[in-house]
C-alpha cells in the first residue's frame, strides 16, 4: 500500500492541514479509520471503498466531504483504488463551505450536494487546490483557530477559554459551529493521537506513551480506544488497519512539495 502526503500552497494553507494520495489497498480487506479531528475531502481516482453502515456494505460516492468522525469507520476495497484526500484543518471545511459544521458530523456527503461539483471533475492536486480556493465561501475563526491548537496539546477546556478571553461555554459554541465537535471530545481525540507519535518518538510501548501523553491509567487508554478505534490497543498495534498506518507511520511521514 502506498501512502505520501503533500504540502498546500501558501494561500490554501488557511483551509488545507495536507494532501495526501493512497493507492494499491489490497482487495477485500476491511480497514479500520480512526477520528483525527479534522475533516476530509476524498476524491476517488479508481475505484471506490465501501464503508459499513448500519450492518451494510455501502458503496461510497466518487467524491465527497467526510465530517468529523467521533468513532471508527470501517472500510473495504472492493478493487483497484486511488484516492487523493484533502486533509483540512480542524476549522478548514467550515471555511470552504460556510456551514455549521456539527451538521456534517459523522456524516459523507457527497460533493455535489454541497456545492462543490466541480470538484469532482479535477484529478490532480494543482487543480484541486484552485477550485478549492474558488469555491471558499466562509472566513476564518482566529478564536476557534487558536483554541484547537491548544487543545491539540492541553485538554483543559476551561484554561483554554480562561486564556483566550471567552467563556468555556462561548468558545463550545463556536467550536461546535467550526469544527463539528465540541472543544473537550476534540481534546480526547487528540490527546488519542499523541499516543502514537509518543510510542515512535521514546522508542517504548504504549502504557508509557499514555502516561506521558497525560492519561490517568491503563483503564483509562483503554476506554479512549474502545471510544476511538473499536478495539483494545493490542488489538490495534498488532493488525494492518488504516487506522494504524494513518496514526503512526504514515502520521509521521514528512510531508512533500507539490505534486
Amino acid at each position: 500500500m502506498y501512502y505520501r502526503e503533500f504540502a498546500p500552497g501558501e494561500d490554501a494553507g488557511r483551509l488545507v492541514e495536507r494532501y495526501w494520495v493512497l493507492e494499491g489497498a489490497a482487495p477485500g480487506t476491511v480497514q479500520r479509520v480512526v477520528p483525527d479531528g479534522r475533516p476530509e475531502l476524498i476524491l476517488n481516482l479508481g475505484q471506490p471503498f465501501e464503508s459499513l453502515q448500519n450492518g451494510h456494505w455501502e458503496t461510497q460516492p466518487g467524491c465527497f466531504l467526510a465530517g468529523q468522525l467521533t468513532g471508527p469507520l470501517l472500510l473495504r476495497a472492493p478493487g483497484v483504488t486511488s484516492i487523493l484526500g484533502v486533509r483540512f484543518r480542524p476549522g478548514g471545511a467550515a471555511q470552504l463551505l460556510g456551514v455549521p459544521m456539527q451538521e456534517l458530523t459523522d456524516r459523507i456527503v457527497p460533493a455535489c450536494d454541497l456545492g462543490l461539483s466541480s470538484l469532482a471533475e479535477r484529478a490532480t492536486l494543482p487543480d484541486v487546490e484552485c477550485a478549492l480556493l474558488e469555491l471558499e465561501r466562509g472566513r476564518a475563526d482566529w478564536l476557534v483557530d487558536e483554541a484547537a491548537g491548544l487543545l491539540a496539546r492541553s485538554p483543559d477546556v476551561g484554561a483554554v477559554a480562561s486564556r483566550l478571553g471567552v467563556s468555556a461555554r462561548q468558545l463550545e459554541r463556536r467550536f461546535k459551529a467550526r469544527v463539528g465537535m465540541s472543544p473537550k471530545y476534540f481534546a480526547r481525540i487528540r490527546r488519542f493521537q499523541r499516543v502514537f507519535h509518543a510510542m515512535e518518538d521514546a522508542g517504548g510501548g504504549w502504557v508509557d506513551a499514555a502516561a506521558a501523553c497525560g492519561y490517568y491509567d491503563q483503564a483509562h487508554l483503554i476506554r479512549d480506544f474502545r471510544t476511538f478505534a473499536g478495539e483494545p490497543p493490542s488489538h490495534l498495534l498488532a493488525g494492518d488497519d488504516l487506522a494504524r498506518h494513518f496514526l503512526s507511520h504514515f502520521s509521521k511521514t514528512q510531508p512533500s512539495g507539490r505534486r
